[in-house]
Protein backbone atom coordinates (compact mmCIF):
# COMPACT_ATOMS: atom_id res chain seq x y z
CA UNK A 1 0.00 0.00 0.00
CA UNK A 2 1.57 3.41 -0.93
CA UNK A 3 1.65 6.42 1.40
CA UNK A 4 0.36 9.50 -0.10
CA UNK A 5 1.63 12.98 0.98
CA UNK A 6 -0.79 15.69 0.32
CA UNK A 7 0.51 18.86 0.62
CA UNK A 8 -1.31 21.77 0.30
CA UNK A 9 0.36 24.41 -1.51
CA UNK A 10 1.58 27.95 0.33
CA UNK A 11 -0.34 30.98 1.10
CA UNK A 12 -1.12 33.49 -2.32
CA UNK A 13 -1.92 36.95 -2.82
CA UNK A 14 -5.64 35.85 -3.42
CA UNK A 15 -5.60 33.97 0.12
CA UNK A 16 -4.17 36.70 1.58
CA UNK A 17 -6.80 39.24 -0.17
CA UNK A 18 -10.21 37.16 0.78
CA UNK A 19 -10.18 36.62 -2.88
CA UNK A 20 -12.08 33.29 -4.36
CA UNK A 21 -9.42 31.09 -6.08
CA UNK A 22 -11.04 28.04 -7.92
CA UNK A 23 -9.45 27.41 -10.64
CA UNK A 24 -8.01 30.67 -11.18
CA UNK A 25 -4.31 31.38 -10.04
CA UNK A 26 -2.64 33.66 -7.56
CA UNK A 27 1.31 33.92 -7.06
CA UNK A 28 2.71 32.88 -3.70
CA UNK A 29 2.87 35.43 -1.16
CA UNK A 30 6.33 35.93 0.47
CA UNK A 31 4.92 34.03 3.60
CA UNK A 32 3.65 31.72 0.84
CA UNK A 33 7.16 30.98 -0.42
CA UNK A 34 8.55 30.43 3.10
CA UNK A 35 5.54 28.03 3.85
CA UNK A 36 6.72 26.17 1.15
CA UNK A 37 10.45 25.96 2.03
CA UNK A 38 9.39 24.87 5.56
CA UNK A 39 7.82 21.93 3.80
CA UNK A 40 10.52 21.29 1.76
CA UNK A 41 12.56 21.50 4.62
CA UNK A 42 10.03 18.32 6.70
CA UNK A 43 10.52 16.40 3.16
CA UNK A 44 13.64 16.54 1.79
CA UNK A 45 14.75 13.03 3.70
CA UNK A 46 11.85 11.50 2.51
CA UNK A 47 12.00 9.00 -0.70
CA UNK A 48 9.71 9.17 -2.93
CA UNK A 49 8.51 7.39 -5.77
CA UNK A 50 7.18 10.23 -8.10
CA UNK A 51 5.32 13.49 -7.16
CA UNK A 52 1.86 14.45 -8.65
CA UNK A 53 0.17 17.91 -8.73
CA UNK A 54 -2.78 20.36 -10.07
CA UNK A 55 -1.39 22.06 -13.15
CA UNK A 56 -2.45 25.68 -11.55
CA UNK A 57 0.68 27.84 -10.56
CA UNK A 58 0.51 27.91 -7.30
CA UNK A 59 0.62 24.19 -6.51
CA UNK A 60 3.16 24.02 -9.58
CA UNK A 61 5.59 26.64 -7.33
CA UNK A 62 5.12 24.80 -4.24
CA UNK A 63 5.97 21.18 -6.11
CA UNK A 64 8.75 23.11 -7.55
CA UNK A 65 10.04 24.19 -4.19
CA UNK A 66 10.00 20.42 -2.33
CA UNK A 67 11.42 19.04 -5.18
CA UNK A 68 14.67 20.76 -5.53
CA UNK A 69 15.43 17.93 -2.72
CA UNK A 70 13.87 15.22 -5.47
CA UNK A 71 14.68 13.55 -8.20
CA UNK A 72 11.85 12.18 -9.11
CA UNK A 73 9.20 11.74 -12.22
CA UNK A 74 6.85 14.03 -11.71
CA UNK A 75 2.93 14.11 -13.06
CA UNK A 76 0.68 16.91 -13.79
CA UNK A 77 -3.46 16.30 -12.92
CA UNK A 78 -5.84 18.25 -13.62
CA UNK A 79 -8.17 16.45 -11.48
CA UNK A 80 -5.95 17.85 -8.45
CA UNK A 81 -7.48 21.50 -9.18
CA UNK A 82 -9.24 23.11 -6.73
CA UNK A 83 -13.17 23.64 -6.42
CA UNK A 84 -14.42 24.98 -9.45
CA UNK A 85 -16.27 27.68 -8.16
CA UNK A 86 -17.82 29.24 -11.51
CA UNK A 87 -18.40 33.04 -12.07
CA UNK A 88 -17.66 33.55 -8.68
CA UNK A 89 -13.76 32.71 -9.35
CA UNK A 90 -11.91 36.01 -8.72
CA UNK A 91 -14.31 38.05 -6.58
CA UNK A 92 -14.69 38.76 -3.38
CA UNK A 93 -14.75 35.93 -0.75
CA UNK A 94 -17.73 37.09 1.33
CA UNK A 95 -20.53 34.70 1.81
CA UNK A 96 -23.05 37.67 2.49
CA UNK A 97 -22.97 39.30 -0.80
CA UNK A 98 -22.95 36.40 -3.72
CA UNK A 99 -26.72 34.59 -2.69
CA UNK A 100 -28.02 31.80 -1.25
CA UNK A 101 -25.67 29.36 -3.20
CA UNK A 102 -22.22 30.87 -2.31
CA UNK A 103 -23.81 31.58 1.72
CA UNK A 104 -24.64 27.30 1.61
CA UNK A 105 -21.26 26.21 -0.09
CA UNK A 106 -19.20 28.26 2.50
CA UNK A 107 -21.42 27.95 5.83
CA UNK A 108 -24.03 25.09 5.14
CA UNK A 109 -22.21 22.56 2.47
CA UNK A 110 -24.50 19.79 3.17
CA UNK A 111 -26.99 22.32 1.39
CA UNK A 112 -24.69 23.04 -1.21
CA UNK A 113 -26.55 20.86 -4.23
CA UNK A 114 -27.03 23.41 -7.02
CA UNK A 115 -23.52 24.80 -7.88
CA UNK A 116 -22.56 28.05 -8.06
CA UNK A 117 -23.25 29.02 -12.29
CA UNK A 118 -20.19 27.12 -14.01
CA UNK A 119 -19.16 25.38 -10.64
CA UNK A 120 -19.12 21.82 -9.44
CA UNK A 121 -20.69 20.50 -6.19
CA UNK A 122 -18.56 18.70 -3.66
CA UNK A 123 -20.02 15.66 -4.90
CA UNK A 124 -17.83 16.47 -8.35
CA UNK A 125 -15.24 17.65 -6.41
CA UNK A 126 -14.91 14.42 -4.23
CA UNK A 127 -15.40 12.02 -6.99
CA UNK A 128 -12.94 13.57 -9.00
CA UNK A 129 -10.17 13.37 -6.52
CA UNK A 130 -10.54 10.37 -4.82
CA UNK A 131 -10.78 8.64 -8.09
CA UNK A 132 -7.45 10.43 -9.02
CA UNK A 133 -5.77 9.20 -5.81
CA UNK A 134 -6.84 5.62 -6.06
CA UNK A 135 -5.28 5.24 -9.23
CA UNK A 136 -1.89 6.98 -7.87
CA UNK A 137 -2.02 4.71 -5.04
CA UNK A 138 -2.53 1.58 -7.37
CA UNK A 139 0.08 2.40 -9.95
CA UNK A 140 2.71 2.48 -6.73
CA UNK A 141 4.06 -0.57 -5.65
CA UNK A 142 3.12 -1.36 -1.64
CA UNK A 143 4.43 0.91 1.10
CA UNK A 144 6.12 3.56 -1.64
CA UNK A 145 5.84 7.58 -0.60
CA UNK A 146 3.91 9.51 -3.49
CA UNK A 147 4.06 13.63 -2.91
CA UNK A 148 0.94 14.57 -3.77
CA UNK A 149 0.80 18.76 -4.14
CA UNK A 150 -2.36 20.27 -4.38
CA UNK A 151 -5.03 22.26 -2.73
CA UNK A 152 -7.39 22.48 0.52
CA UNK A 153 -10.76 21.43 -1.14
CA UNK A 154 -9.39 18.29 -2.60
CA UNK A 155 -7.32 17.42 0.91
CA UNK A 156 -10.44 18.29 2.49
CA UNK A 157 -12.34 15.91 0.42
CA UNK A 158 -9.45 13.60 1.16
CA UNK A 159 -8.67 13.38 5.04
CA UNK A 160 -12.34 14.74 6.27
CA UNK A 161 -14.19 11.24 6.05
CA UNK A 162 -11.39 9.53 7.70
CA UNK A 163 -11.97 11.71 10.67
CA UNK A 164 -15.23 11.32 10.48
CA UNK A 165 -15.88 14.77 9.96
CA UNK A 166 -19.10 15.05 7.80
CA UNK A 167 -19.47 17.14 5.01
CA UNK A 168 -21.59 19.87 6.93
CA UNK A 169 -17.97 20.41 8.71
CA UNK A 170 -15.89 20.49 5.67
CA UNK A 171 -14.84 24.04 6.22
CA UNK A 172 -14.63 23.61 10.27
CA UNK A 173 -11.16 23.20 12.48
CA UNK A 174 -9.16 20.90 11.90
CA UNK A 175 -8.02 22.81 9.27
CA UNK A 176 -6.06 21.87 6.33
CA UNK A 177 -3.52 24.94 6.33
CA UNK A 178 -1.31 26.33 3.66
CA UNK A 179 1.58 23.97 3.18
CA UNK A 180 0.45 21.81 5.84
CA UNK A 181 1.61 17.75 5.11
CA UNK A 182 -1.69 15.22 5.42
CA UNK A 183 -0.40 11.35 4.99
CA UNK A 184 -2.67 8.85 3.92
CA UNK A 185 -1.80 4.74 3.57
CA UNK A 186 -3.58 4.14 0.84
CA UNK A 187 -4.01 0.06 -1.12
CA UNK A 188 -5.50 -0.46 -4.02
CA UNK A 189 -7.84 -2.75 -2.03
CA UNK A 190 -9.11 -1.59 1.43
CA UNK A 191 -9.89 2.10 2.86
CA UNK A 192 -7.55 4.66 3.28
CA UNK A 193 -5.92 4.74 6.29
CA UNK A 194 -5.11 8.55 8.17
CA UNK A 195 -1.80 8.84 9.54
CA UNK A 196 -1.45 12.75 9.61
CA UNK A 197 -4.14 15.28 9.43
CA UNK A 198 -2.38 18.79 8.22
CA UNK A 199 1.02 18.08 10.17
CA UNK A 200 -1.41 16.45 13.53
CA UNK A 201 -1.16 12.45 14.28
CA UNK A 202 -4.37 11.00 13.27
CA UNK A 203 -4.20 9.69 17.19
CA UNK A 204 -4.05 13.63 18.72
CA UNK A 205 -7.51 14.32 17.04
CA UNK A 206 -10.26 14.14 19.37
CA UNK A 207 -12.86 16.46 17.90
CA UNK A 208 -16.59 15.68 18.06
CA UNK A 209 -18.52 16.35 15.36
CA UNK A 210 -21.76 15.67 16.69
CA UNK A 211 -22.91 19.23 18.27
CA UNK A 212 -21.71 21.47 15.63
CA UNK A 213 -21.63 25.42 15.40
CA UNK A 214 -22.15 26.26 11.63
CA UNK A 215 -21.94 29.84 12.43
CA UNK A 216 -18.50 29.77 13.28
CA UNK A 217 -16.81 28.71 9.78
CA UNK A 218 -13.32 29.03 8.44
CA UNK A 219 -13.89 30.79 5.43
CA UNK A 220 -12.57 28.88 2.57
CA UNK A 221 -10.02 29.77 0.60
Amino acid sequence: MAILYFVRHGQTEHNANHIIQGQIDSSLTELGIAQAVEAAEKLKNTTFAACYHSPLGRTTTTAQTILQHHDIPVYIKPELMEFNMGILEGKINDHTIHGEAFENFAKFPDRYTTPIENGETYTTLTKRVQNCCREIAASHAPEANVLIVTHGGPIRSIVNPLINKPLRAFWLDPDVTPASISMVRWDKDSAPELLTFADIAREAITYNFEDLDQTSIIRPN
